[in-house]
């Protein structure tokens, strides 16, 4: 499967000149604020190659430096309120280390992390990572993939077991990747989601008894049947009861996790004109044509939605896009951030 088919993204701080390799490794880590606590060593290479692939996106960073150059390099990540809000990115990142340790804090706790070691992050929570630069694999997983994992998931390690065979496996797909057919590539994504469905078992058995199999099932087909009808006028509750099978009161309890279905519909279009605004070519899209094809009356509703979801304007986030690409030069996502948002 060539790049055309498969959604990648690909970074090297050797395409730029040694003067400005420390501001483009901070522009690709747009999702968190970025700081050194070691000197920078610009003669240093970090590398990142990734794939998306539906519903997932894998990718792996690789840090170089010359034998005996000093001290490891060291950097914070620290993912705030006012940037989850900005930027909306909305699923679980599975951090698999292979060299280099993560040590920070999630939810009060501290945490440190080995090589061998799985990381799992919920994007839309806050964390601190203080990172000593090394080799790493990166799984990202839309929330919709994974509908009932508990709060407590956020800053969970897994070691062992089958979060090994889920570390081979995801090698393995890496050196392959390049070359897989579209239809190998649907059934990679769904073996990657099997996995990691098996390695978080034991903690999804502790919320069986919350909501009965039946419920979850239908929640998650609901929730398919609004990604694949956004840009339709006529979804609305009404329309989800009679096209599932199911009653009004039963879809709102069913939803009331997330403020209610109407919200939730409201939420998701609003991710959708994020992620057209954060694409490559965000200047094709025009505000007041993203407002009507996701069913928001005028530029002026859609920009007050979307200022309260992100906290900033529809036309301030295709800036920021346009500037990350005067910057870096490139016809490839704008940044990592950039690059998540191509997720379905």
């Amino acid at each position: 499967m060539s790049d055309a088919n498969l959604r990648s993204y690909r970074f090297s701080l050797q395409d730029y000149s040694t003067s400005e390799r420390l501001e483009a490794w901070q522009a690709q880590y747009s999702v968190a604020e970025f700081s050194l606590t070691a000197p920078f060593n610009a003669a240093a290479d970090y590398q990142f190659e990734g794939y998306t692939l539906g519903n997932i996106s894998v990718g792996k960073w690789a840090y170089r430096q010359e034998p005996g150059s000093g001290i490891p390099l060291t950097y914070v990540l620290n993912r705030s309120m006012p940037r989850i809000r900005r930027d909306g990115l909305d699923n679980y990142s599975f951090n698999l280390r292979t060299g280099g340790i993560v040590r920070g804090e999630i939810d009060g706790r501290s945490l440190s992390v080995e090589p061998g070691e799985i990381l799992v992050v919920d994007q839309a929570r806050p964390y601190r990572r203080e990172i000593q630069a090394g080799d790493a694999i990166t799984l990202l997983v839309a929330r919709d993939m994974l509908p009932n994992l508990p709060a407590n998931i956020h800053g969970t390690i897994f070691r062992g077991g089958i979060s090994r065979l889920l570390d081979d496996y995801l090698r393995s797909l890496l050196d392959k990747i390049g070359t897989i057919t579209p239809l190998e590539a649907l059934h990679a994504e769904q073996a990657t989601l099997s996995l990691v469905k098996a390695m978080l078992s034991p903690t999804t058995q502790e919320i069986a008894s919350a909501r009965n199999e039946l419920l979850s099932t239908l929640y998650v087909k609901i929730k398919e049947y609004i990604r694949r009808n956004l840009e339709s006028p006529e979804l609305s509750p009404d329309r989800i009861c009679k096209e599932v099978g199911i009653s009004r009161s039963s879809l709102y309890r069913l939803f009331e996790q997330d403020g209610g279905v109407a919200n939730y519909i409201r939420k998701r279009r609003l991710l959708a004109i994020h992620r057209a605004l954060m694409s490559p070519d965000s200047s094709r899209h025009r505000i007041g044509d993203l407002a009507y094809r996701y069913g928001f009356n005028s530029n002026t509703q859609l920009s007050r939605a979307f200022k309260q979801e992100f906290g900033h304007a529809p036309s301030e986030t295709r800036d920021a896009v346009e500037r990350a690409q005067r910057l870096s030069n490139r016809r490839v996502a704008a940044d990592y951030s950039g690059w998540l948002a191509q997720m379905r």
